[in-house]
């Protein structure tokens, strides 16, 4: 197994992906191949004395790609990048999968087109782990801001597969992020995804609204992009207030210092449960091979749990559950629904 560890992208680039790429690659036995600057990834490993056993350095020449860059600079200015050579390394097969902490516009619009996406799959879809006690999936957590109820269908599938495939769920519950439990709340467009979504071979548990999430009701979310990467940018702030706000109780006084002791183990487990960077990195379902899209500012620690997810992704066999799906659609419609007026394009 390679993994090839785009390292110059990245709030914290190059030096927590460096450390974190190796460091994984020792924990986790995994060769990597690491995508940047050579002399400056061996002036890293020099200076924080990194373990180096299965590692690999690919030289890129281009200017990288910034947070700030328009997401076709990837296929346009900026074809040397970090990120563009990684594709292009994938594509040649020479690593079973890519993790970058890039840019998610530029990553997405270079792997759907360098890479590309899975025949059939019409839009590929985020996959996030929202930690909330137990892992949840959203998806699409925002690559793709304008969708079609068929979308949303193919991301229920998608993420119906991955939690079985990937996490080990045995038959996950699927509900659709709404602003009520009704079946006829929201727009045109999730109203028309709940009517699909009950017509498929999913656990299909009907809608659930915000307040719902944190209560760990479900195992796959979905959404179309542009709601699904607001719930996830809420999590990870609600995530990030629960922390900060059980610090500043306990630390108050000596008597609440006191107490932090007596439930420091259970306070330890709580941040863990909370923690994106524990489950690392969020996949792109829907294309042809595996991509995992580490969070911007991801350090070390999140890095070599996303190498860790990279590998278990790329041998998971979820990328040909993935093109059954999209070879055979009407499989994955309930018999009753088969060649009905509701599924003559259902999700094809």
């Amino acid at each position: 197994m390679k993994i090839i560890v785009d390292c110059m992208s990245g709030d914290y680039a190059p030096d927590e992906i460096v450390k974190g790429a190796l460091l994984g690659a020792n924990e986790h036995k995994i060769n990597v191949l690491l995508v940047g600057d050579k002399p400056t990834i061996e002036k890293l490993i020099k200076e924080n004395n990194l373990p180096t056993e299965y590692m690999e350095i690919h030289q890129n020449e281009g200017e990288n790609v910034t947070m700030e860059d328009e997401p076709s600079v990837v296929m346009k200015e900026k074809k040397s990048s970090s990120m563009a050579v990684a594709l292009e390394l994938l594509k040649k097969g020479e690593g079973d999968a890519l993790v970058s902490a890039g840019n998610t516009g530029a990553l997405l619009t270079g792997a759907t087109l360098i890479i590309r996406r899975i025949k059939g799959i019409r839009r590929a879809a985020l996959g996030a782990i929202i930690p909330f006690g137990i892992p949840m999936l959203l998806a699409d957590a925002g690559a793709q801001t304008d969708c079609t109820p068929e979308n949303i269908g193919q991301f229920a599938l998608m993420g119906k597969l991955f939690m079985e495939k990937v996490m080990k769920v045995t038959n996950p519950r699927v509900a659709l992020i709404n602003n009520g439990a009704e079946e006829h709340k929201g727009t045109e467009l999730y109203s028309e995804a709940h009517k699909l979504l009950k017509t498929l071979t999913i656990n299909f548990m009907g809608n659930i609204e915000g307040r719902d999430i944190p209560m760990g009701i479900c195992d796959v979310m979905v959404a179309d992009g542009f709601t699904g990467n607001i719930v996830l940018k809420m999590c990870e702030g609600a995530g990030i207030f629960v922390k900060k706000t059980l610090k500043s109780l306990f630390f108050a006084n000596f008597k609440t210092k006191l107490a932090a002791l007596l439930v420091k183990s259970r306070l330890a487990t709580l941040k863990k449960e909370m923690d994106y960077s524990e489950f690392g990195g969020a996949p792109f379902l829907g294309i042809s091979k595996p991509v995992i899209k580490a969070h911007g500012s991801s350090k070390a620690k999140s890095i070599v749990c996303c190498l860790l997810q990279a590998k278990e992704y790329a041998s998971s066999g979820i990328i040909e559950e993935f093109e059954k799906l999209a070879q055979n659609p009407q499989l994955y419609v309930k018999e009753e629904y088969r060649n009905t007026e509701e599924q003559k394009e259902g999700i094809e």
